[in-house]
């Protein structure tokens, strides 16, 4: 039988929940549980900025089910194909480690849930001659009926589940171990990617999604998670910062200083109080302005020769483009 906290994406959130506690627990109750809520979060931040999902998430399989289900909502919520896909992956990583060591009913009931019909059926082909002349054969104990095993490796990347590249007999393709394994991870992927498609999520998973989105601007830019270092600060956005703690903050000079922020991963409450402090607003609608300028794609500061053009670079620091000015800065404070 299948684990769920090694694989909780075995089982829906509903008949997890029927089935443990006689009634069903949605997306939005799983907001008012704060554990689920930081694991979650952490969850979300390993996956997206790392590529990673922590092995144990949690201290039971509650945790694992829940944090699970609530951060690939909130990857719903985002709208964003890229953080689904990443999130997918470091999901399916983290279900390869267990899949490695399960035993084989367990593999064959995997195959099952995504689609994958695995039969035992040992056979051995001539596989190469060693140096001695004899011919070493090539055992293969599984085999998937050809249109399943399209219809899951056609989402791997790998050459080796290409059908051109498989041993294939009377419309059964022949696998051994390694590659019933690796089959079996690209098959979690899409597994995941169907459980998305169907979840309903609102808006109350806004800010959750943000930080999605912020998580995959410091992936985008390579900037590692932390505080923002304002000493890092290229010359241009130190005058923009100085500019709206004195009140003086033009609006091409913000737009700038906002899109440098979100570029370097600034959250949605300091942007919020950047905002509120330049125009002079009540949180509450400098929150609204933030939550849209953080959705906002491909949002980035001007290079450095347009903002000497527009006359938005008090000082010539040699540098190319913000971002890239703050990551040179950031890496010489952190090695002093």
């Amino acid at each position: 039988m299948l684990t769920y906290s090694k694989y909780p994406f075995a089982i829906s959130l509903e008949d997890y929940s029927k089935t443990n506690y006689g009634y069903r627990i949605n997306i939005e109750s799983l907001l008012e549980n704060n554990k689920i809520v930081k694991l979650s979060r952490k969850r979300l931040e390993e996956a997206i900025a790392k590529k990673v999902s922590p092995l144990k998430n949690g201290d039971s399989t509650d945790d694992e089910v829940y944090s699970f289900y609530l951060s690939l909502a909130a990857i719903k919520a985002s709208n964003s194909m890229i953080a689904l896909d990443t999130y997918a992956r470091a999901e399916a990583n983290r279900a390869s480690y267990f899949i490695e060591s399960d035993n084989e009913e367990n593999l064959i009931a995997l195959g099952e849930l995504i689609g994958l019909k695995i039969e035992k059926e040992l056979i051995k082909i001539p596989w190469l001659i060693n140096n001695n002349g004899k011919i070493v054969y090539r055992t293969l104990p599984y085999y998937t009926r050809i249109d399943e095993f399209l219809k899951i490796g056609i989402n791997a990347q790998e050459s080796q589940f290409r059908l051109v590249n498989s041993f294939l007999l009377n419309g059964k393709v022949y696998l051994d171990m390694k590659i019933l394994k690796g089959l079996l991870e690209v098959g979690v992927i899409v597994r995941i990617k169907n459980i998305a498609r169907d979840l309903e999520v609102g808006e109350e998973l806004s800010s959750f999604s943000n930080e999605i989105l912020r998580y995959l601007k410091l992936t985008e830019n390579k900037i590692p998670l932390g505080k923002i270092n304002y000493d890092a600060f290229p010359p241009c956005m130190k005058n923009f910062k100085n500019l709206i703690d004195n009140g003086k903050i033009g609006d091409e000079g913000l737009y700038q200083y906002i899109a440098f922020l979100i570029s370097i991963g600034v959250d949605e409450d300091e942007l919020s109080n950047v905002i509120s402090n330049s125009l002079g607003i009540s949180p509450n609608l400098s929150r609204k302005i933030a939550k849209a300028f953080i959705k906002v794609e491909d949002i980035s500061p001007y290079r450095c020769d347009i903002m000497k053009k527009k006359g938005l670079c008090p000082q010539d620091c040699g540098g190319k483009h913000p971002i890239l000015v703050y990551k040179k800065n950031f890496k010489e404070n952190s090695s002093k």
